[in-house]
């Protein structure tokens, strides 16, 4: 059955405290990690997975089957200028999700700010990236702007390209890049994680 982005972020969040703690988290565990305003939040969506055959009835939390067969994707942290955005220094975890093709194509970026909001991109949310170094007009792309990751609107003209943000923040403006610009991959999907 499927399941909705909270619940996907409760699962993994359950997940992440397992594998880390060698225990099922607590409700109260899982409330923290996800800087839930109330456990009763955490419950609902818990008891969600448990209708949806994801969680046992136990009286910790035990993932079952979710997470069996998905391979592993990384999430990126920081990244710095002339390294490459999978460097192992860069992984902060692993989240298992399935993707089309080799998962070896994809990464996951954590998003900060607002510049995609409007995209639906909100900061906060683990999106997932499928590697590729060039864009068609339209494309969500990360590209590397000096030493940073940024997620923005692809747009080429004859003699430069155009990283537009999506965004209900006026403060956020067009990048113009008049040299090689670095693409690093297309947005193809979203954790919603805040």
């Amino acid at each position: 059955m499927e399941l909705t982005n909270r619940q996907k972020e409760v699962l993994l969040a359950i997940n992440q405290l397992a594998t880390r703690n060698g225990y099922a988290p607590t409700l109260r565990e899982v409330m923290e990690y996800l800087e839930y305003n109330s456990i009763s939040a955490v419950q609902r969506h818990t008891d969600a997975l448990k209708k949806k055959g994801y969680l046992s009835s136990d009286r910790q939390l035990k993932v079952e089957n979710y997470f069996k067969n998905k391979p592993n994707i990384p999430l990126v942290g920081m990244v710095t200028c002339g390294e490459p955005i999978l460097a192992v220094e860069n992984i902060e975890a692993y989240i298992p999700y399935d993707v089309p093709g080799d998962p070896k194509d994809y990464f996951f970026l954590r998003a900060i700010g607002d510049s995609m909001n409007l995209a639906g991109i909100d900061d906060g949310d683990l999106v997932l990236i499928k590697k590729q170094f060039d864009a068609q007009n339209g494309d969500k792309v990360v590209a590397l702007i000096g030493d940073e990751a940024t997620i923005k609107v692809f747009k080429k003209s004859k003699d430069h390209v155009i990283l537009e943000p999506k965004s209900s923040n006026p403060a956020n403006k067009p990048i113009y890049v008049l040299d090689d610009i670095q693409i690093q991959g297309k947005v193809v999907d979203k954790i919603r994680f805040n």
